[in-house]
């Protein structure tokens, strides 16, 4: 049996070149494997409906915040939009602006006039 002479640097050079089309194979699956959907893009949030009692001043200044809206080329912003829209704003506050405005609010009898 005949004793066979590897040059190193083609050994080399060949390993190299399967381990960049190992890799090209691997990236290419992730790239299928890992890509979104577009229908997996679109998915709504869910939307909770609650009902909640407010003083009829606060309910007034929800309209006064509409035609406000409307006035600047928004025109139709929903009730609840709006309401959102005040969540957004006070989510923004540090805990002492929040506290301060919660401070501010009326107290309301909680439930339903009978």
């Amino acid at each position: 049996m005949t004793k066979k002479t590897f040059d190193n640097v083609k050994v080399h050079s060949t390993v190299l070149q399967q381990d960049t089309a190992l890799e090209d194979r691997f990236d290419k699956a992730d790239s299928i494997l890992l890509k979104t959907s577009d229908a997996a893009q679109v998915t709504k949030p869910t939307v909770i409906r609650d009902t909640f009692s407010m003083p009829q001043d606060d309910y007034g200044r929800i309209e006064e915040l509409r035609v406000i809206a409307a006035r600047q080329g928004r025109i139709s912003t929903s009730k609840s939009e709006v309401v959102r829209a005040g969540l957004q704003a006070l989510g923004a506050l540090n805990g002492e602006q929040l506290l301060e405005v919660l401070n501010r609010l009326q107290k309301l009898v909680p439930g339903r006039k009978k």
